[in-house]
């Protein structure tokens, strides 16, 4: 026992020691080759960011690393003292826990730049994952406000010549105003108008059938989609600036201590999950769906747009084969690819973002379980 507690309290010395040889040698310096070539955008953008950061909390983390070991010690002296094998080996235990949290403290920077980047430039290249996911997200979300401002000016301007008619009145005097003498041809006040016949748009039934309350439909369904892309642009936003420095950095310094270990691993688990696994998903999900689905859109908008405009525009939302009613049935066909990459991967990304959460908890020692049946998440 004794051996352990000094193997430990060995490994936290020699690691404070050497911890500057390792910052210069596994960060995004010009000899950390290995970083520089597979993800120069993390040593551009994410590195200064998490350096910035971590260099603030750094004092913190360190005093509660410091902390961890101070009452690690204590309880296996106390153990050693009333010859408690229980509290030895729970204080032997807490020694390992402290040095893990060490390691995870003084390795941080190393540890990002492998978990931040190189890892994720395995599966996604050399491309950083959020510029992929957020750059996706705002051509599909242009494309898609495209679409919805172009058949929102086809249908009001269909809809304001479709309810244009014509009504012939014919003026009808009464029996008073006849015995009076009144001005007859100036439609005095005892005279009326009534209506005789009203002359209807032919073209207005069939507008409004073929394309007006189709398009209306087509672009309630876009409408609600675009606020679903809008939360998950802000979702992933959210935690690409906030998971490093409310999440990652309070969970190292929680779980060095005893009492907040399960809170401490759960904060890094989910700094781990939705700023690391989320995005490299997102990217991926985009790369497969995104390209097709923001063209089918584009040309749809410049289509509708052309075909709306111009004298006898009309003429072109008169029929089941006219050139707007055809580019509207498009966009609806186009609706199934476009809920996919709104809807179904952003939901299957998120199970899969939560379902990983819970393992790194689990394995980090930040347990999701409580007691019984009782769940933090």
């Amino acid at each position: 026992m004794r051996k352990t507690a000094l193997l430990s309290v060995s490994l936290l010395l020699l690691l404070l020691l050497a911890r500057p040889a390792l910052a210069q040698s596994t960060g995004c310096s010009p000899s950390a080759s290995i970083t520089q070539y597979l993800v120069p955008w993390y040593c551009s953008q994410i590195n200064q960011a998490v350096q910035s950061i971590w260099y603030q909390w750094e004092p913190v983390a360190f005093a509660a690393v410091m902390f961890a070991f101070l009452i690690a010690a204590t309880i296996f002296m106390l153990g050693t003292a009333m010859r408690n094998e229980k509290m030895k080996s729970f204080g032997v235990g807490e020694l390992y826990e402290a040095t893990a949290t060490s390691l995870i403290a003084i390795l941080f920077l190393f540890l990002s730049a492998v978990l931040f980047g190189v890892l994720p430039a395995f599966i996604t290249g050399p491309l950083n994952p959020y510029s992929v996911t957020l750059t996706n997200m705002t051509s599909t979300m242009q494309a898609t406000q495209g679409v919805i401002k172009s058949i929102y000016d086809v249908v009001m301007i269909s809809s304001f010549y479709s309810s244009i008619n014509i009504q012939v009145y014919i003026a009808e005097v009464t029996k008073a105003a006849a015995g009076s003498g009144e001005n007859i041809a100036g439609y005095g006040t005892a005279s009326l108008l009534q209506p005789v016949s009203r002359l209807f748009n032919p073209l207005a039934s069939a507008i409004t059938l073929f394309f007006i309350i189709p398009g209306q439909t087509v672009s309630g369904l876009l409408m609600d989609g675009l606020l679903a892309l809008n939360a998950e642009f802000y979702f992933v936003l959210f935690f690409m600036y906030t998971a490093i420095p409310v999440f990652l950095i309070p969970g190292i310094i929680l779980r060095a201590i005893f009492p907040l270990r399960s809170v401490g691993g759960l904060l890094m688990a989910v700094a781990f999950a939705f700023f690391l696994i989320m995005p490299i998903l997102f990217a991926a999900a985009y790369t497969l769906s995104n390209q097709g689905v923001v063209q089918a859109l584009q040309s749809a908008s410049a289509q509708i747009t052309a075909n709306g405009q111009g004298t006898g525009a009309e003429n072109n939302a008169a029929s089941p084969t006219s050139p707007l009613v055809t580019q509207v049935q498009a966009v609806q066909s186009d609706l199934g690819g476009f809920f996919l990459e709104v809807l179904f991967y952003p939901v299957l990304i998120l199970a899969l973002t939560y379902t990983s959460m819970n393992i790194l908890a689990d394995f980090i020692g930040g347990a999701t379980q409580t007691t019984g049946k009782m769940r933090l998440l």
